[in-house]
């Protein structure tokens, strides 16, 4: 059953702190304190958040944890902040950097003076929280509260910017703070409320702050100020036998420190004009020192206090294998971690434009005279033209294989295709000749024989010179339209087309990256062999698609015609090497020169058919050109 005045207490205050059932044998020390707690603290005219915040921030410097506890548990809502029902509660957001704030002294209480001198004077409204301004004024307010050296230039500063009538208020809030800290002290028995307790087991990081503040031992420290200056005036004599062997050293400090500049202002130099990207950053990822080159790699240029891992984190960085790194894998971060250096490793780096460039990383760890890593200093240099130029080596070098592995083919197949018309020359030459006295049609017949044979090796030649061409010389790769391609290639077959009463059905089809003359031969040869190598008593149909395949575009010539055995699939692409022997007219180079067309442009050819009499269908790809629109936009269009 509560008292009258514990029942007050906690309409006042929305929950009953067990400071205010202390001295229970005399009610009228009670009910003392707490008109004292209404006059000084909780009908005080100073806004309540105000009061509040200020009266947690105070109790920081208190041995005991009970009253900074209680009075963050009020902020959180665990009752009334000042005893005002209407008081918003705040989030840990902000109370927790309150908890976490240092006291400043001496000089640099100088900035916060010169804050409250920038205040409005008197004060219509107080700063919002956690504001310079709401931090000004709780320094000074502490110095004051603890009486420091410090505590009468605060106590002006307050003066200033409070006027009379409110620092009057906060003296007397003080003064009631200093009462329940003192207060607490004398009673140990004094135990933390349930729901503070519940609070502070529910949320680690602000038990942390709360009972393991670094602060805790300032307000007891106040209290031998006074005894401390008697020996700092021991000290003084002190200081000026120590002033006077300073002042001898200080000419040889001046003389190492000039060196040490001009030091430090010639390695500068030298890092500037390093053609390697080189920053350092300490262990908290903040940059410190950075050259030309690395605000070029970047794309940025850093801020020397931007907050920490905003310049290293802008940009994304990849392994070699394409695959993102995660944020804790960032190569600088990894050094910084296990104080292991990167030595000469290549990574891929994303610029702003969303382009990516190959650097090879060198990275130190930086440690201090007990061998901790205090930062990294990191090289980063752009090898993307060296990668390229390996790759253009790479692919000068598989060019100088494929050619001389096809020469070697090519000039076994001309040693022995070559060989046969030239022997059929020979013998009938022999038989004409042994013949003189033969019959005119006899002779005439041996002529057209030698004829044929002529005519023959002549187109035998002229392939062999094409295939030679195709797998020779500078590629003239341009944007080329395949459907103007096709065009031509229908017009320099069209007395074929119209002779077989063929059908060539073209979907419609993108521009790719090729040399506009090879790619006229591929499909010229491909819609030839589809007419020449027809099903008897059929009107050959050819049908030319596209899909997309990446970064590539694979194109489809299919016919209806006499199709391939699967067994000899592979063979149709090899030089002079012919399916249907000498029957059907051919050089047996069509298909060969196909294939060193697109291995040419990097791509690839083979043939599907289901064996014959079934048709085919002839694949390849190509290099989409810059620009190209998808399958879907070509047949909007």
């Amino acid at each position: 059953m509560n008292t009258p005045l514990e029942n007050e207490v906690t309409k006042r205050f929305g929950v009953l702190p067990n400071f205010f059932r202390l001295a229970a044998t005399d009610p009228k020390i009670a009910e003392n304190l707490w008109g004292f707690a209404q006059f000084a603290y909780l009908d005080n005219a100073l806004p309540s958040l105000f009061k509040e915040r200020l009266f947690v921030y105070l109790s920081r410097f208190c041995e005991i944890r009970y009253c900074i506890a209680r009075h963050v548990g009020f902020l959180t809502g665990l009752g009334y902040p000042a005893g005002d029902s209407s008081c918003l509660p705040q989030t840990l957001e902000f109370i927790l950097p309150l908890l976490r704030r240092p006291l400043a002294h001496g000089e640099d209480l100088l900035p916060l003076f010169t804050i409250c001198d920038q205040l409005e004077s008197p004060l219509s409204s107080f700063p919002a929280t956690d504001s310079d301004g709401e931090q000004a004024i709780f320094a000074c307010a502490t110095h004051v509260f603890l009486q420091t050296l410090d505590a009468r230039a605060a106590h002006e500063a307050l003066r200033r910017v409070l006027g009379p009538i409110n620092l009057e208020q906060l003296n007397l809030l003080l003064a009631f703070v200093r009462t329940a800290h003192y207060w607490t002290r004398l009673h140990p028995e004094l135990d933390l409320e349930e729901d503070v307790k519940d609070l502070l087991a529910a949320h680690e990081v602000l038990a942390e702050c709360i009972l393991k503040d670094p602060e805790t031992q300032k307000d007891a420290l106040s209290q031998q100020v006074a005894a401390e200056l008697a020996s700092l005036r021991k000290l003084r004599q002190q200081h000026k036998s120590i002033t006077h062997a300073y002042q001898e050293l200080s000419v040889d400090h001046q003389y190492a420190k000039h060196y040490l500049h001009e030091s430090e202002e010639n390695l500068r130099e030298l890092v500037s004009v390093m053609p390697a990207a080189v920053y350092a950053c300490d262990n908290d990822g903040i940059i410190t020192y950075f050259n030309r080159q690395a605000s070029e790699l970047w794309g940025r240029s850093p801020e020397l206090d931007c907050p920490p891992w905003s310049f290293l984190d802008s940009r994304r960085i990849y392994n070699t294998d394409g695959v993102l790194l995660r944020s804790e894998e960032a190569p600088v971060k990894v050094v910084l971690a296990t104080g292991a250096p990167i030595t000469n490793r290549e990574f891929i780096l994303e610029r702003p434009d969303s382009s990516r460039i190959n650097v090879l990383a060198n990275i130190t760890p930086l440690r201090n005279s007990s061998g901790a890593v205090t930062g990294a200093v990191s090289i980063f240099q752009d090898i993307s033209e060296l990668k390229r130029a390996q790759q253009d080596r790479e692919s000068l070098l598989q060019e100088l294989e494929r050619s001389n592995r096809e020469l070697s083919q090519f000039s076994y197949a001309v040693s022995h295709d070559l060989q046969a018309p030239v022997r059929s020359v020979r013998a009938l030459t022999q038989i004409l000749v042994r013949r003189d006295g033969g019959s005119e049609e006899d002779t005439s017949h041996l002529l057209a024989l030698i004829e044929q044979a002529s005519v023959g090796m002549e187109r035998l030649i002229e392939s062999l010179l094409r295939y030679a061409q195709a797998g020779q010389g500078h590629l003239d790769r341009k944007r080329v339209s395949v459907d103007q391609i096709i065009e031509s290639v229908k017009v320099s077959l069209a007395a074929l087309i119209t002779e077989t009463g063929a059908r060539i059905v073209c979907k419609p089809l993108p521009a790719v990256e090729a040399d506009p003359v090879l790619l006229e031969q591929l499909f010229q040869n491909l819609i030839g062999n589809s007419l020449q190598y027809r099903r008897p008593g059929a009107a050959p149909l050819v049908e030319i698609s596209v899909e997309q395949s990446g970064e590539l575009w694979q194109f489809a010539v299919k016919d209806n015609g006499q199709g391939i055995p699967v067994e000899r699939q592979d063979y149709v692409f090899e030089p002079l090497k012919r399916l249907h022997g000498s029957d059907t007219p051919g050089t047996g180079l069509g298909l060969a020169l196909c294939r060193t067309i697109t291995s040419r442009h990097g791509g690839r050819i083979w043939v599907e058919s289901e064996g014959s009499g079934c048709g085919a269908v002839f694949r390849f790809t190509l290099s989409a050109a810059q620009g190209s629109p998808s399958i879907a936009q070509i047949a909007a269009n």
